[in-house]
Formats: structure tokens, sequence, C-alpha cells
């Protein structure tokens, strides 16, 4: 037929038609565009890989400098509810439920008794047995995995919070950078003290709960940020005193 291409001969060795096939005509193009393709990729490796570098180091240096706040507050004692505030021994309790609570709203402990935590909410070094050291390794590898812990309890008086379970969980929440922890809270009030308003539904306190805990060394959600400010104080279940004040197993 006038016009049409010309066809193949039979008697042709296969690999001159082949030679003739638009797969191979095309394989000088593709050859082409993946080195181009790896050639802008090395230039924008090299480009982005000083930033990178930068990031990193402000990263390693914020959590040094966060090692290095919660090493010296580990020396003194942690704030006690009971000795700041004696009279809340005359309030009155009610529930609040599930919250998401700052770290940095929490302020001490609300168990009674001699000072057993230093102001990390770690025990003092002469109470850290072998029990409490696997306990804490445990809670720190979950938390940087991001797993979901119980919610600590948490009492809430004024506009402080203070532990009642979950010491260790709060502190690993402080060492890995932790912006807020769920809780249950209770408030305490005294005649005349304002008041939380009574819970409305547990779903949004979820969702913001899962965003959150999604915050960790410079892990950040879409609607988290990492405070720059230092965390004025004060955590998966573990014996919640290191010695014999815990209200109960914190390790479920």
């Amino acid at each position: 037929m006038v016009g049409s291409a010309p066809m193949p001969d039979p008697t042709s060795p296969p690999d001159e038609r082949r030679a003739r096939g638009p797969l191979h005509r095309a394989r000088p193009l593709a050859r082409h565009v993946l080195r181009r393709l790896r050639l802008l990729s090395e230039q924008l490796a090299a480009r982005l890989r000083p930033g990178a570098a930068t990031l990193h180091r402000r990263w390693r240096g914020r959590a040094a400098a966060r090692q290095g706040r919660l090493r010296r507050r580990a020396r003194q004692p942690l704030a006690s509810l009971h000795e700041l505030h004696p009279e809340v021994s005359r309030a009155s309790r009610r529930e609040l439920g599930l919250r998401t609570v700052p770290v940095s709203a929490i302020r001490g402990t609300a168990v009674e008794g001699p000072a057993q935590r230093g102001g990390d909410f770690r025990p003092l070094p002469r109470f850290r047995g072998a029990n409490w050291l696997g306990r804490w390794q445990r809670i720190l590898r979950a938390a940087d995995r991001l797993e979901v812990l119980p919610p600590v309890d948490l009492v809430k008086f004024g506009d402080d919070y203070w532990v009642e379970d979950g010491h260790n969980r709060v502190a690993a929440a402080l060492y890995v950078g932790q912006v807020a922890i769920d809780a249950m809270v209770t408030e305490l009030r005294l005649p005349g003290m304002p008041h939380e308003p009574a819970p409305t539904g547990i779903a949004p306190l979820l969702t913001e709960g899962r965003s959150l805990r999604a915050a960790g060394q410079g892990r950040l959600s879409s609607t988290a940020e990492m405070p720059d400010a230092e965390i004025d104080l004060p955590s998966i279940h573990e014996g919640e005193s290191p010695h014999h004040h815990a209200p109960r197993d914190e390790t479920r």
C-alpha cells in the first residue's frame, strides 16, 4: 500500500528487528532523562544538607539544655501541695474527667509525706531501686514510640495541677520534651474560689490528646508547638511513690 510503513523482513535476524522497534529508539531519551533527574536530586540534596545539619544541631542543643535544666531541678525536693497550701484539707473535690493538661502547669505532688522525689518528678537517688529503674526504662521507650499511656491522676487547685498518681509518667514527659499529658483531673475548691465549668463531652478532649501526645523530641503535630521557655516544674502506671506511698501499681 502506498504511504504505509515498510513491514519488517521476517528473514532478518531477531536483533536487527528489535533495533528497528520504538522501544529501542526510546532508550537513549530515557537514559538522558534519568541522568538529568539524578543530577537534579544531587544538586537539591547539596542545597538542603547544610540546613538539615543546622536544624539537627539546634534540636540537639535544645534537648541538651532541657536535660541540664532537669538535672538542676532534680537536686531540689519536689513541691508539695499540702506543704504549700495546707488549707486544701478543707477543700471540696469535684471530678472534671479526662483533660489534656500542659506539662508546664503541673507544679508538684499531691501525695502527703516526707519528700521522696526531686524537682524532675523522679525519685531521689536513694529511692531508685532496680524495680523503679526497669519501670523508668519501659516508660521512656513507650514515650519515645509515642505509645498511648494511661492518663495520670491530677488534682487542680487554682490554676495549678498536682500529681496524685503518675509521677514517673510526668517525669518522662519532661525528659522527652512532651508538651501536654492526658490526665483524669479532680478539682479542689475552697468556698469563694472560681470553679471549672462542668464537662461537656469527651470526644474533643480525646482528639486534642492524640495531637499533643505526638509532641516529643522535636516531633510535632500540626496543632502543637514546642515551647522554648523553661518548664516551670513539675509520668505506664508504676508505683507513684518510690518508697511506700504508692496509690497503685503504675506498670499497668
